[in-house]
């Protein structure tokens, strides 16, 4: 009954707004599911009202919903109506006064500093695939990039002389990210390898940084698979997963001091509150500072 509608809105926030293609297909779902309930309650678009779009989402509360996907797919419910409006394919918007209840926001896990050295350190380099797990691990660290940005990354993206990489980001946002002198020697040293390695599979320069030492570039689940290693090596029993390493690094460039607003540009975030969370991280050591040097502690 508003498949068309749907169809509509997908193809505007894909083409207008430059969303990623896993928000579009976040918002497909989120909104397919409204027209399910459409269809099933006989409701077509112009009878629609707040009291309707509340009944769906109680409906979707019984089936056990996060707080956080609740609030994900009233967003998504806002966004529509709000285009229909503008659309004029509705006469008034029946989210207007739908509150978003937003669970607060968990805080990042991350790694701590000694613990994401002693990961990183367990490639020692001493082959040629350490040294590529080397110059993954550090560059991964040293930027803060998503898993996504590590796997897209291509050798013309990096400038070994002025040391910085290109990145391509959500929404197609390109970003330059500083390297420290660390993470580009390790990036050099693979580099040599890393020709060798096209030279002897005969295939003409292929353009991802990372590769196997068969050419073929590496996947997500091949760079995860890459960091569980090694973080099975260190010793460390708790779940580490890719973001982790994300999470870790603005983690530990806020404690050493840096800018909130510079933080924001490495991360590539659309929005400061994204970036407010790391914030909080310190809430503790904050505590501790504010009873030692307030003077009414």
């Amino acid at each position: 009954m508003i498949e068309k509608e749907l169809t509509e809105f997908l193809a505007f926030i894909s083409t207008e707004k430059g969303l990623s293609s896993h928000t579009i297909e976040a918002y497909q779902r989120d909104l397919e599911q409204f027209a399910e309930t459409c269809q099933i309650k006989k409701w077509s678009l112009e009878d629609i009202r707040l009291p309707h779009v509340r009944e769906h989402l109680a409906g979707l509360r019984k089936r056990e919903l996060s707080a956080r996907s609740l609030a994900r797919k009233s967003s998504a419910l806002k966004q529509f109506f709000k285009f229909l409006l503008r659309e004029k394919k509705i006469k008034t918007d029946p989210t207007e006064l739908l509150l978003v209840q937003v669970k607060q926001k968990r805080l990042p896990k991350h790694l701590s500093v000694e613990e994401m050295f002693r990961v990183i350190s367990m490639a020692s380099g001493e082959t040629e695939l350490e040294i590529r797990d080397r110059a993954l691990l550090e560059l991964w660290y040293a930027t803060g990039t998503r898993i996504s940005e590590m796997c897209q990354l291509q050798i013309s993206d990096i400038d070994f002389e002025e040391k910085t990489i290109r990145v391509l980001g959500k929404g197609n946002r390109q970003r330059l990210l500083p390297v420290g002198e660390v993470a580009i020697s390790w990036c050099r040293r693979y580099r040599d390898i890393r020709h060798e390695w096209i030279r002897q599979s005969n295939l003409k320069q292929t353009e991802p940084f990372f590769l196997s030492p068969h050419g073929s570039q590496l996947s997500r689940q091949s760079i995860w698979k890459i960091l569980k290693k090694y973080t099975k090596k260190a010793g460390i029993k708790r779940s580490v997963w890719p973001h982790m390493i994300r999470h870790s690094f603005a983690t530990h460039i806020l404690r050493n001091g840096a800018d909130l607003r510079a933080v924001q540009e490495l991360l590539g975030h659309r929005s400061i509150s994204t970036t407010e969370v790391y914030t909080h991280l310190d809430i503790e050591n904050l505590k501790v500072m504010q009873s030692k040097y307030h003077p009414r502690s």
